[in-house]
């Protein structure tokens, strides 16, 4: 079995970035990722400086790059599905993907990466336009948006903040709810001041060519003509992290101090699942960071 200062579950900015951390405190470490990140279907990621527009999946890769220069990470494809024990001697099961080995990984640590599970709005071809014309953060994709006619699609009640936050770019916006109603009375008066309507009738399709969207088609019949929008995903955690972290939520995510310690001791949480908003990558980076230095300063102080 292998034996190492921590494993990290999840290969994306925060676990590569406390990986990172972890390598030059001189630490052992196994990075465990499944090669399922939830912007895989995003063409290109933003608001990483000296990284604008580099695709996600080449931005981990650039990651695991700078990692091997380290002698002491271990990076493995593969899904942890079940990690025991306590502070100093917890047991990870490791499944196999991609190649991987399968095994158990036995960590003084704990970090938690994962990234949140995200569940969009139940809308005919919908999958056809994320990632290319139809995204779920604005911060992240509104330029490449600007002035343009969108739709903003949801199902859920934060549906309404993102379509605030859409309209800093848009230069036509409509709100679609897809039959759900979640947008109250109060809602609507607060969009109505920025001439955003807001449209319960179920959507029948989704128009365009080669993952651009030009045209909704409501179910009776009605077509909004857009060129690109935003969608309201939701969003819990993945099985091993609620069964590992009791005080995690779906939304809330996994409570944590500044340096990313649970509530579960040994066990530290970095990125989306700390709390999925604001979601991106370089913040992600940044928390896999802290708690990489929380998690070695502790390693350090139990010493003495």
């Amino acid at each position: 079995m292998t034996e190492v200062d921590c494993i990290i579950v999840g290969g994306g900015p925060a676990g590569l970035s406390a990986a990172l951390v972890l390598a030059r405190a001189r630490r052992r470490v196994v990075i465990v990722d499944g090669n399922r990140p939830r912007n895989r279907a995003t063409y290109m990621s933003h608001g990483f400086i000296t990284r604008d527009g580099t695709p996600p999946m080449q931005l981990r890769e650039l990651g695991r790059q700078d990692l091997e220069q380290y002698p002491d990470v271990e990076f493995r494809w593969g899904e942890v599905d079940a990690i025991t024990g306590e502070d100093g001697d917890f047991v990870a099961t490791v499944r196999g993907v991609r190649g991987g080995p399968s095994g158990q990984v036995r960590a003084r640590k704990v970090l938690l990466a994962t990234g949140v599970l995200e569940r969009l709005p139940e809308v005919p071809d919908l999958l056809t336009y994320y990632g290319s014309t139809v995204f779920s953060c604005v911060h992240c994709d509104g330029w490449e948006r600007r002035e343009q006619s969108l739709v903003v699609i949801g199902e859920n009640p934060e549906l309404i903040n993102t379509a605030k936050r859409a309209s800093q770019w848009a230069e036509r916006e409509v709100v679609l709810t897809n039959g759900s109603g979640v947008a109250d009375g109060g809602a609507r008066a607060s969009l109505a001041k920025r001439d955003i309507e807001v449209i319960d009738t179920p959507i029948a399709h989704l128009h365009g060519e080669q993952g651009r969207l030009s045209a909704v088609e409501l179910s009776d019949g009605t077509v909004i003509e857009a060129t690109g929008g935003f969608v309201q995903p939701e969003w819990s955690l993945p099985q091993v992290v609620l069964d590992l972290v009791p005080t995690a939520g779906d939304l809330g995510g996994v409570k944590t101090d500044e340096y990313g310690r649970s509530s579960v001791p040994g066990v530290y949480a970095a990125g989306d699942i700390r709390g999925i908003t604001p979601s991106q990558l370089i913040i992600a980076a940044g928390e896999g960071s802290r708690a990489a230095i929380g998690l070695n300063n502790d390693l350090i102080f139990a010493r003495f």
